[in-house]
Order: structure tokens, then sequence, then C-alpha cells
């Protein structure tokens, strides 16, 4: 193994690692004390640490269910991981960078993911993928019912994208063109294990 392909291992691991941390969660917050002008009073506390902003939007209701079950879910900490996990998948999958999507997609997406790289492989294809922007990354669904969050991210995004042949033609796309590219993107993950990761379990363009 040469020290590049050594170096971008460690990488795709911890940017996975990252992933795992961030979405969903929030991290560094702390409660105020109590006022020192007079004793605090248990019920008190109670209301002040269950009071949040309620959530907004088409998918306020399924936010709400998922914070029940989790308290620490934070749909801005959410988005912000998301957005992490689009530009990741994009590019491990131009690279063809399985063992990068790895801990990122659900079974069955990796599986298509995997199988479309190997076929590019066959065909001795090399695809090239730059994100100019995500111009958008909104909540459009959420949910959770047997023991699975569920939010669907609305991605807008500008990319350029290129393939070409063996001999290193192009055969489809235009790195110097960018396209606007619209899609439905479903996180899911379980909320009665330890575990924080959520995965991507669908695509869909709009």
């Amino acid at each position: 193994m040469d020290i590049w392909t050594l170096i971008g291992a460690v990488a795709a691991i911890f940017f996975a690692y990252r992933l795992y941390t961030v979405l969903g969660r929030r991290e560094g917050h702390m409660e105020a004390p109590a006022s020192q002008g007079k004793a605090a009073n248990p019920s008190d506390a109670a209301r002040t640490t269950s009071l949040r902003p309620a959530f907004e939007g088409p998918a306020a209701a399924g936010l709400e269910a998922i914070a029940a079950v989790d308290t620490r879910f934070d749909p801005d900490a959410f988005l912000d991981g998301a957005r992490n996990a689009y530009t990741m998948i994009v590019q491990a999958f131009a690279a063809g960078d399985s063992k990068a999507l790895e801990p990122l997609l659900a079974t069955s997406v990796l599986d298509r993911y995997t199988a479309a790289i190997d076929q590019r492989a066959d065909r001795g294809e090399t695809v090239k993928t730059e994100i100019e922007r995500i111009k958008a990354a909104d909540i459009t669904e959420a949910g959770h019912a047997d023991h699975v969050a569920r939010i669907k991210v609305r991605f807008v995004a500008e990319i350029a994208t290129e393939t070409r042949d063996h001999e290193g033609v192009v055969v489809q796309g235009d790195l110097s063109r960018l396209s606007t590219v619209t899609e439905d993107w479903m996180f899911e993950r379980r909320t009665d294990t330890g575990n924080p990761n959520w995965v991507l379990t669908r695509v869909a363009a709009v």
C-alpha cells in the first residue's frame, strides 16, 4: 500500500467517525446555574430544562416525535451533518471509494452504489465530480415508528461532473459546466440502540 492510499484510508475513517458524532446531536451545551437569590425549586427546574422552541415547518410533528425518544436531537445539528454526508457520499461515489461509503449507506443503497462502481471499473471509466456549493438543504419530512427515526432532506446543489473512458476521453458530462441538482435524501437510524449513526436509505431526483 503506497503512502497516498494509506492517507486516503485514514481520512475516510476520520470523516466517517466525525459524521457519527455530528448528525442529530448537541454538543457543549450546559444548563445555567440556579439563581443564588432564592432556593431552587425542583419543579421549577424541571419545567426550565424541558422548555425549548417548538419545531416549525412541514416536518414539525415528525421532529417532535423523534425528540420525544431522543432528547438530545437537534435538527440544526442534524442538517449540518447531512450536508457533510452529502458531500462525502457524492465525492466517494465519484471516486469509486466503496470503503468510504460503507458506514454512510444502508445495505440496499450500498449494494446499488457498489454495483455501479464495479460496472464503471469494468468499462475502464473514471468519474470526477465537483460540488460548487450546496444551495439549500431543508428537512421536508420526518417521523418515528418501530424504533426507527426517519428524516427526508431536500438538497439543491450546483455540481459539475464528467466521465472519461480508459483513454482519458470525455464520454459524458463536462467539468466546466455546472448543473443544478435537486434530490430528496432519506436518512434513518434506530433509536433503540446506542448507535448514533444515521445512514442514507433512499435517493430520489426531484
